[in-house]
């Protein structure tokens, strides 16, 4: 019963988002995963409960720039993860050792714990997507589809390096110990 809902809703938005391109609207689709990246005290979604629950400690999260170039009257971000997930925006800057800073919104699930969406206006300016599970033991691959009538730009803050840039590092420290270790010694001279 549940796949079935959640068929319909994925072949909706993909609908949606068909129709939204065709009326010229800016789609940008973006995956992550959050194994490994950096952790902070994840804070309840809602600021009313903040006084009341205590944070969640070592939290991994993945966080992407979004700078709205002109006012975006309605912006769709939705997101599938692999985890019990949640997504928080930020006004400006994400504070890890700050989190209630610049707090925005949150939004803790959509249609399954494995999905979160949010769509509504944004001013021009720069602003946070925190993509995050909901504790320690919550963390994995997740996809982000972004769309909007307006033009906006996103791009990653705490980037996974790929592993061709650590091949290249392991392969420049190598081609540095062999260059070492061919080196002549360096004789000791002593004057008379």
């Amino acid at each position: 019963m549940q796949t079935t809902i959640l068929r319909r809703m994925l072949i909706g938005a993909a609908l949606l988002a068909g129709f939204a391109q065709h009326a010229g609207a800016t789609i940008t689709t973006f995956n992550g995963d959050t194994t490994g990246g950096p952790t902070w005290d994840r804070i309840d979604e809602s600021p009313d409960n903040w006084p009341f629950y205590p944070t969640v400690p070592d939290v991994a999260y993945r966080a992407y720039n979004v700078e709205a170039l002109e006012y975006l009257e309605d912006i769709n971000f939705a997101t599938s993860c692999a985890f019990d997930c949640s997504m928080y925006i930020y006004t400006g800057a994400f504070d890890a050792a700050n989190p209630t800073d610049n707090f925005l919104f949150a939004v803790p699930y959509g249609a399954t714990n494995n999905t979160t969406y949010f769509h509504g206006p944004l001013e021009v300016g720069n602003y946070t997507i925190l993509i995050t599970g909901e504790d320690a033991a919550s963390y994995g691959y997740f996809s982000t589809t972004v769309s909007s009538l307006g033009a906006y730009e996103i791009t990653p803050l705490n980037p996974v390096p790929e592993p061709s840039a650590w091949l290249m590092l392991g392969a420049g420290l190598a081609s540095l110990g062999v260059a070492a270790r061919r080196r002549p010694a360096a004789s000791t001279h002593i004057a008379a």
